[in-house]
């Protein structure tokens, strides 16, 4: 029997206007009645995270930058902490920058860059409302102040047909674990650092069996959490390689499959009808 649900956001949660369906909200509201726990696993920063974590009222800790964060929303107490220390972090930029790619790390759950241009003009656009600063050097100002970081994100030539150049993700594997973010964007985390370790190590928390967790997602960044998962559902918007690691596939965020998924596998014996 299932007892924990972890959804990611973009592209799962949340329908193509980038708004949670009101009909989703009723749903996970009758699985927390029930005593399911849920929360969300997505590779967004705290601060575009929370208002949808709040938003759907998850009853578990958040986690955010593809497990290097498990924080608990409501008390603010960081339960886990993976960060990139600052000697990977500059052995990341380094890599990255021979392929030709702009960076962008994050600390404090701000984007530092090393300027506005093109490229990190695109990422800052594409996350409303995220907060940047430009430093000039990146390489230079994480020598000089030796900060950490939960994630990089690297980001690759613009357009629908940009790829990741070979080679790249092989010099990145020895110490990151990088996942792909459409086109020949990327996102880096430390190694061993995923959604899916995000996910087991809350499972284990609630001492919740894997084979109870049903892990919902779209993306790269999720095929860790779906092969984890006693239940790994792809959406149908998903790119065909994300879905063989599913063990189901519903329709698409479009049309709000959350209902059809809870009613099938969670409660089945009672319908869940709004």
């Amino acid at each position: 029997m299932y007892h924990m649900l972890v959804t990611d956001v973009d592209g799962t949660l949340l329908d193509k206007d980038g708004k949670v369906p009101e009909e989703t909200k009723l749903v996970l509201k009758a699985l927390r009645e029930r005593g399911f726990i849920t929360t969300i696993a997505t590779g967004r920063m705290l601060a575009t995270a929370e208002p949808v974590a709040k938003e759907i009222m998850i009853n578990a800790p958040l986690i955010c930058y593809n497990g290097a964060l498990i924080i608990d929303i409501y008390t603010r107490h960081k339960i886990l902490e993976k960060y990139i220390p600052a000697e990977l972090l500059i052995k990341g930029i380094k890599i990255l920058k021979k392929y030709n790619y702009e960076i962008g790390i994050y600390h404090k759950d701000i984007l530092l860059i090393d300027e506005l241009n093109a490229k990190t003009g695109w990422y800052i656009e594409a996350n409303k409302g995220i907060e940047y600063h430009t430093v000039g050097d990146l390489e230079g100002y994480v020598k000089s102040t030796g900060i950490s970081s939960p994630k990089i994100f690297g980001i690759g030539e613009l357009g629908e047909e940009a790829t990741v150049p070979a080679g790249l993700v092989e010099d990145l594997s020895e110490d990151f674990e990088v996942t792909y973010a459409g086109g020949g964007h990327m996102e880096i985390n430390l190694k061993g650092v995923n959604k899916g370790s995000g996910v087991k190590f809350l499972a284990e928390a609630f001492k919740i069996d894997r084979n109870d967790v049903i892990c919902i997602g779209d993306g790269h960044n999720d095929v860790s959490m779906l092969k984890y998962a006693g239940m790994g559902i792809a959406m149908g918007n998903a790119d065909d390689r994300i879905k063989v690691f599913a063990d189901y596939v519903t329709v698409t965020n479009k049309e709000n499959g959350l209902l059809k998924i809870v009613n099938e596998f969670v409660v089945p014996q009672e319908k869940i009808v709004l």
